[in-house]
């Protein structure tokens, strides 16, 4: 004989709505509740305020820049800008420059990946040093949708004559607090390097002088930011006046961004983590059920599925 059905049998307690059967019944729904909460709580990830997302930014060059070449010895710094202004007001600092830039997308995604940034000036002096700032456009679109107007910023001197620097690095964004999920930020969707405020301009001590800290200490106060980080510099020894200066911005094609899920996410996430923990607790009490009840301590009317009632025609 093989077995091709099953059927359970069970033994049913019935009890009135006001009575300690109930009670208990209760009491334990209430106790398996309470216990999920809190072993759900207690053990991380019930309510998660904070998430990481990765997402590949959309920067783009806004043909903005600041260029300052040092010589040997202070007061002999020279200028260059794409502001005009800037550039009258440094008129006896100024120094041309010729610069190139490109865009390369090597994935095919519509993104750019990398930016070059080549400037070749003539100074009149040996190059000791260089500090340059470039000014992007860069958002998010996507879980994250966020716009702004960033920076990059290098520096580097050496105790001998320059004739090119090759620069290479990443352009990451900089978080002191989450980001809205989708919510549109555009706060700071204006830009630095111009002619308005807040503008470099703000900057200049006395007519000869342009404090970058100045500039750096106003940007940096921002909650969301772009530094250039990971950079491998390539100082090459000049024994002319020219100089060169190769700068490749990288976009991390999976940038790590803090956000802040919406209260629907957050309850979603809590939900799961509540149900885990309550159908395993439940499974327990119900245990504890079967041993209140099949020793009858408490009051209840037993009907069996092994006692049939009497079918009635």
């Amino acid at each position: 004989m093989v077995e091709v059905y099953a059927e359970p049998l069970c033994r049913r307690h019935y009890s009135s709505l006001l009575s300690w059967a109930v009670v208990v019944r209760l009491l334990l729904l209430i106790i398996a509740i309470a216990c999920a909460l809190v072993i759900a709580y207690a053990t991380g990830g019930f309510w998660v305020q904070i998430k990481p997302t990765m997402d590949q930014a959309t920067v783009q060059y806004t043909q903005d820049a600041l260029l300052l070449i040092e010589g040997g010895s202070p007061g002999m710094e020279q200028i260059w800008s794409t502001n005009s202004l800037i550039n009258a007001q440094f008129s006896e600092e100024f120094i041309p420059a010729s610069v190139q830039t490109s865009v390369e997308d090597t994935n095919y995604d519509g993104k750019p990946d990398v930016i070059n940034f080549v400037a070749r000036v003539q100074s009149s002096t040996p190059v000791y040093g260089v500090k340059v700032l470039l000014q992007f456009q860069y958002g998010f679109f996507n879980l994250v949708r966020v716009q702004m107007y960033s920076l990059a910023y290098f520096s580097a001197s050496t105790g001998t004559p320059g004739g090119v620097l090759y620069v290479d690095g990443d352009l990451n964004l900089v978080q002191r607090s989450p980001i809205n999920d989708m919510s549109y930020n555009g706060v700071y969707n204006y830009p630095i390097l111009n002619s308005q405020p807040p503008n470099t301009l703000q900057s200049v001590q006395a007519p000869s002088q342009l404090l970058f800290e100045d500039i750096i200490a106003d940007y940096k106060t921002r909650n969301y930011t772009t530094t250039y980080s990971n950079v491998y510099p390539v100082w090459k020894a000049g024994s002319g006046n020219t100089f060169e200066l190769k700068m490749v911005v990288r976009i991390p094609p999976n940038q790590m961004i803090w956000y802040r899920p919406q209260t629907i996410e957050m309850l979603k996430n809590a939900w799961i983590q509540f149900l885990a923990t309550f159908i395993v607790l439940w499974w327990l009490y119900s245990y504890v059920e079967q041993f209140i009840f099949f020793f009858r301590l408490v009051s209840t009317r037993v009907a069996s599925d092994l006692h049939p009632k009497m079918q009635r025609f």
